[in-house]
C-alpha cells in the first residue's frame, strides 16, 4: 500500500548514490529536445508503426503532440542500441521523472529496477539530457500513461480485454461524479492511473481520497508513480495489487465506504470463481464486466455514484434484458452515453464499442435522481480508426457539460464511512 500526504522536492544527493542519476544534463529549454522530425529510414518497422499509432490516438488538443512522437521514438532508438526496449525502455524513461524527488514513497513501481537500468546508460550524456528534457516538460507525469503505450502498446492489443482509456474520455466521465469534499474515489481496474488523475484534476485542491487497484502489478506501479507527480498535498492516495474478483483483505475494508467509482473494466472475460456473493454471477452473467457491476455495488457507500465503461451490448442486446432489470432495481440509473465504434481501436487494437453508464446506488427506497438521460456521443475528440489521423470534433465534452446530464451531478453529499 503506499500512503501519501505531502511530496518531498529536494535534489537527491550523494548519500543516495543507488538512486541517483548520474551524469545527467537538465535540458534549460522549456521545449521538449530534438524537435527535428525522425526520419523514416532511419527507425525500424516497429517504432515507425507505434510513432502511427500515438499519432492517431493522441488527442488533438494536447499541445506538442510531434514534439512528444519525435521525442519518444528518439528515445527508443537510442534505448535499443543498449539492448534496452519495451518496459525496461518505460522504466529508463520514467526513472527521469524521479530525479529531484527525496525516498519517492513508491511501494509497487519498480524503483531500484528503473535506476539499475538507468545506470546503464548514464555515460551518454546526448541520451542522458533528451530524457531529462522529456521528463521537464511533463513534471506532473500525464505523458507517462502515453509513454507506457508507447513502448508497450502490443501488449494489449491481443486478447487481454483490457484497453486504455482515451484522455478525453476519462475527463468527460470525471465530470460525472458529484464534486464533493474528503470523497472517497477509486478505480478498481485502474491501469495507467488515467481515471484517477482525471479525478484529481477535477477536485484541484478540494480534499479526497485516490484509491486505485490493478490485478497487474506494473500498470499499478504505473498509476503510483502518476500519482505521486501529479497529485497536490490535499488528496492521499492508495494503488494496490488485487484481483477483484477474488479480493484480498485491503479491498474488502473499502466495502460500503466508497463515494465515487471511474472506471474501464476488462470487457467479457471469463469468471470462474468469485470471491463474494454476486446476483449477477447467480443469474448466469458469469463476465468480468457483467460482475463489475456487484462489485461496485459492494463497494460503495448509499448514493455513491459509479460512472463506468462497459461494452454497448450490455446496454442493448436482448441477451441481457435480465441483467437490466436486475441493474435497475438495485441501482438508480442516472443516464447513458452511447459512444462511437472504434473508441479503442487505436490502443486496444478492437472495434468494440463501448457505453458510458451512469448508475447512483440506492439509499433505501427513495429516488434521488431526478432526470435520467440517454446520449449519443458521434465523436470524442480522438480518431476511431486508422484511416484518419486527427479528430478534432469531441460531442462527449458539450454533452457532459449539458445541464441535462448535470442535474445529476448535483446532490446532497454522501455518506462517509
Amino acid at each position: 500500500m503506499t500512503k501519501v500526504n505531502n511530496r518531498a522536492s529536494s535534489t537527491l544527493k550523494s548519500k543516495m548514490r543507488g538512486n541517483t542519476l548520474k551524469g545527467q544534463e537538465v535540458a534549460r529549454s522549456k521545449g521538449v529536445a530534438h524537435k527535428e522530425p525522425v526520419e523514416r529510414e532511419d527507425i525500424s518497422s516497429k517504432v515507425a508503426e507505434d510513432v502511427h499509432t500515438y499519432k492517431l490516438f493522441a488527442p488533438d488538443h494536447e499541445e506538442g503532440t510531434s514534439e512528444v512522437v519525435n521525442s519518444l521514438a528518439l528515445l527508443d532508438i537510442s534505448l535499443r542500441r543498449y539492448g534496452i526496449e519495451g518496459e525496461d525502455a518505460f522504466l529508463v524513461v520514467a526513472a527521469g521523472y524521479l530525479n529531484g524527488i527525496r525516498n519517492p514513497r513508491l511501494h509497487l513501481f519498480p524503483l531500484d529496477r528503473a535506476f539499475d537500468l538507468f545506470r546503464q546508460i548514464a555515460r551518454d550524456k546526448q541520451l542522458v539530457s533528451r530524457i531529462s528534457a522529456f521528463a521537464s516538460v511533463d513534471r506532473y507525469g500525464s505523458k507517462l500513461s502515453v509513454c507506457y503505450q508507447f513502448f508497450l502498446g502490443r501488449k494489449f492489443r491481443e486478447g487481454s480485454g483490457k484497453f486504455f482509456t482515451p484522455q478525453p474520455v476519462a475527463r468527460a466521465m470525471a465530470k460525472l461524479l458529484p464534486l464533493v469534499s474528503d470523497a472517497v474515489l477509486m478505480d478498481p481496474t485502474c491501469g495507467g492511473g488515467t481515471f484517477l488523475l482525471e479525478a484529481s484534476r477535477r477536485w484541484k485542491e478540494l480534499g479526497c481520497r485516490l484509491i486505485g487497484n490493478d490485478v497487474d502489478r506494473m500498470l499499478a506501479g504505473l498509476s503510483e508513480l502518476v500519482l505521486l507527480l501529479a497529485t497536490p498535498n490535499s488528496h492521499d492516495f492508495e494503488v494496490y495489487v488485487n484481483n477483484l474478483y477474488e479480493p484480498q483483505e485491503q479491498l474488502r475494508a473499502l466495502r460500503g465506504k466508497v463515494n465515487g467509482i471511474l472506471a474501464n473494466p476488462p470487457f467479457s472475460l471469463a469468471i470462474d470463481s468469485l470471491g463474494y456473493e454476486s446476483e449477477l454471477y447467480r443469474m448466469g452473467y458469469r463476465t468480468s464486466d457483467a460482475v463489475f457491476l456487484d462489485v461496485c455495488l459492494e463497494l460503495l457507500a448509499p448514493n455513491g455514484t459509479l460512472v463506468c465503461l462497459l461494452p454497448h451490448s450490455i446496454v442493448a442486446n436482448a441477451e441481457y434484458a435480465r441483467l437490466r432489470n436486475e441493474v435497475e432495481r438495485r441501482w438508480e440509473l442516472c443516464g447513458v452515453v452511447t459512444l462511437p465504434e472504434g473508441v479503442f481501436y487505436m490502443t486496444g487494437n478492437t472495434s468494440t464499442r463501448a457505453d458510458i453508464v451512469h448508475l447512483r446506488k440506492r439509499k433505501g427506497t427513495s429516488s434521488s435522481v431526478t432526470q435520467t438521460y440517454f446520449s449519443n456521443a458521434p465523436s470524442v475528440g480522438v480518431a476511431l480508426n486508422s484511416r484518419k489521423v486527427r479528430s478534432n470534433e469531441n460531442a462527449l465534452e458539450e454533452l457532459v457539460n449539458d445541464e441535462r446530464l448535470t442535474v445529476n451531478v448535483q446532490y446532497p453529499e454522501p455518506e462517509h464511512a
